[in-house]
């Protein structure tokens, strides 16, 4: 073949040539060589070719050059090239030495592309053999490959199970139908996925979810099967236990007032246990479930936005949550219930949430009551503690007021014919009877409450005594009180509480109106047949409808934080059923108002 002819070959080829010396250096090289590199020619046979090689590849380059010097030959040999770029470029090398010049021959390809894709495909094979069960299997189902995930979780050794078909593992859960139709997938050279149960060498079962993929030859002929499986067993033995776990519910939920839910995530449907519908009682309809919003509907307004927020942090983060709310059923009625939730994961995404809803109205009407005689109880205490107070400084108020009260009235005596003196000295007088007065009533409100001794009260007397007692905060709001005493019945009751259901009332009306433009607060005793009616109207505008089911609940308050304990209606709302009288919001009137009845005491 004539010499251009070589020329022209080596100048077009698609393959890197050159010519280099033993010395290091490039003699010639084509122009795939200088495009594929980015440097130009010049650059390239100037420098020694050291200097583009990568550094990691200088050691194992010198080895295939030393044996190139011995007359060996180089094949399929790759380094890495310094592209003008920055970049490395991996070069796949066949070289040999000519003999009569001494000179290296060398072709190369541009392999990068392929090395990348191959370490790749490695670091995923490397994955799949750490996460997952792999068996390969040739036409006939025969197992041919077995990873370790696969011996470990069969129990069975490689030994075992290559050379034998997947009879070995079979559980005998799934029919002949089942895997028929799987090879009826996979022989079409298609795909199948699904769940199968297998069972263990020692006999126990396990899950796995299945895809085998057909592998063809050249000719689109199938060679062999691989499966690639993962273990499903705990989210198998999640849902054999939460199915357990609702049928005991189903079964002790009518005794323990405990309902079951479930949520669905993807659709917001709501799964319910008859007991969930009695609870809540809501009719069951057949086909028809609710949803999410209607569920959280079903609590009362403060308590919604509550249960809400709580089912969509689970829904966030997983992390379960629990409540105790009040609970609106469709037929009005109002309960205390508490609801869980928890998440459920379906190949580590969150599924369902599900939990529990109990009715603890009675346990929680107790806890309050509980909590209100204690608070009486505390409030007793407190009492006594005032009523040992009040005794000391009564002592010391009566000592100098009767040394006052004595020398006032020889001024009196000394001073008869002095009309201007007299009237001084009568102010003294009636200031130190109000003094002794108020001393007096403050020792009789703050006696021990301990004793629930019922007597004879006239409740006109009583209702001044209040009175007397709430001057000084009248004052402080300046607060006008009427008092329309048209009764001078008598009732049977303890004379202590019965005082402190008037002084709560009155302090209750002072608060309500000491912002008002207007102030004033009006009581009113009156007789019926059988009973004695006590009002106390204030000018205030009333209480809102949706307020009026809660004003007797033990620690409601309408006032600011830090003003009011809520126990002031409660309070007095327990005394009176003590008593056997009641008490009531007048609706209409157009002021805040309540009626009290007691039994009028027959003479």
């Amino acid at each position: 073949m004539p010499k251009h002819n070589y020329e022209r070959f080596f100048s077009q080829s698609r393959d890197l040539l050159c010519v280099a010396n033993l010395d290091g250096y490039f003699l010639e090289v084509n122009s795939a060589f200088t495009k594929t590199l980015g440097y130009s020619k010049e650059i390239l046979l100037s420098s020694p070719f050291t200097d583009f090689i990568h550094p990691n590849d200088l050691d194992s380059t010198a080895t295939e050059i030393a044996r190139l010097g011995q007359g060996l030959e180089t094949v399929n040999f790759e380094n890495r090239y310094l592209h003008q770029n920055g970049e490395y470029v991996t070069l796949s090398w066949s070289s040999v030495v000519d003999h009569e010049t001494g000179n290296i021959i060398a072709s190369a390809r541009d392999v990068t592309e392929y090395t990348n894709q191959a370490r790749k495909l490695k670091q995923i094979e490397a994955t799949l053999e750490e996460k997952v069960i792999i068996v390969e299997t040739d036409k006939k189902g025969v197992i041919t490959y077995a990873n370790e995930n696969f011996c470990d979780i069969s129990g069975f050794s490689k030994k075992e199970l290559i050379g034998n078909t997947h009879s070995i593992v079979n559980s005998g859960i799934h029919d002949k139908q089942f895997f028929q139709d799987m090879w009826r997938t996979i022989s079409k050279k298609k795909v199948w996925s699904g769940d199968i149960t297998n069972r263990r060498k020692n006999g126990e079962l396990y899950f796995v979810k299945t895809t085998i993929t057909p592998l063809t030859d050249n000719e689109g002929e199938i060679q062999s099967y691989l499966a690639i499986r993962q273990d499903i067993s705990d989210k198998i033995q999640h849902k054999t236990d939460l199915a357990k776990t609702l049928e005991i519910l189903s079964e002790t939920s009518s005794i323990a007032k405990v309902g079951g839910w479930e949520l669905d995530v993807a659709t917001g449907k709501l799964t319910w246990t008859d007991e969930t519908f009695r609870i809540l009682e809501v009719e069951k309809k057949d086909g028809l479930s609710p949803m999410l919003p209607e569920g959280i509907s079903l609590f009362i307004p403060e308590h919604s936005g509550i249960v809400e927020k709580a089912i969509q942090h689970c829904l966030a983060t997983g992390e379960p949550y629990s409540l105790e709310l009040i609970a609106l059923t469709p037929k009005g009625k109002q309960l205390w219930v508490y609801t869980n939730g928890k998440a459920n994961y379906e190949n580590g995404e969150i599924k369902t949430l599900s939990g529990t809803i109990q009715d603890i109205d009675d346990k929680k009407t107790a806890e309050m009551e509980y909590n209100l005689e204690r608070q009486k109880s505390i409030q007793s205490a407190k009492l006594a503690s005032l009523g040992e107070l009040a005794a000391s400084m009564a002592h010391e108020i009566n000592n100098p007021l009767g040394i006052i009260s004595g020398y006032s009235e020889l001024l009196m005596r000394s001073n008869s014919d002095n009309s201007d003196a007299l009237s001084k000295i009568e102010v003294i007088l009636k200031s130190c009877n109000r003094i002794s007065h108020i001393v007096n009533n403050l020792k009789k409100f703050s006696r021990s409450g301990d004793s629930r001794e019922q007597s004879k009260i006239v409740l006109s007397d009583v209702v001044k005594e209040a009175i007397m007692l709430a001057k000084p905060r009248l004052k402080r709001g300046i607060v006008a009180l009427e008092f329309d005493s048209g009764s001078e019945a008598s009732i049977l009751g303890n004379i202590i509480e019965i005082e402190q259901v008037f002084l709560n009332l009155i302090n209750n009306a002072v608060d309500a109106v000491k912002d008002l433009p207007e102030r004033w607060v009006k009581l009113k005793l009156s007789e019926q047949s059988n009973s004695v009616v006590f009002r106390i109207t204030d000018s205030g505008s009333g209480i809102k409808k949706s307020e009026l089911n809660k004003i007797f609940s033990p620690f409601y308050t309408s006032k600011k934080m830090g003003e009011g304990t809520g126990l002031g209606l409660s309070i007095v709302d327990g005394i009176l059923k003590d008593h056997a009288a009641t008490i009531e919001y007048d609706e209409g009137s157009s002021n805040t108002s309540f009626i009290l009845t007691f039994n009028k005491l027959e003479e």
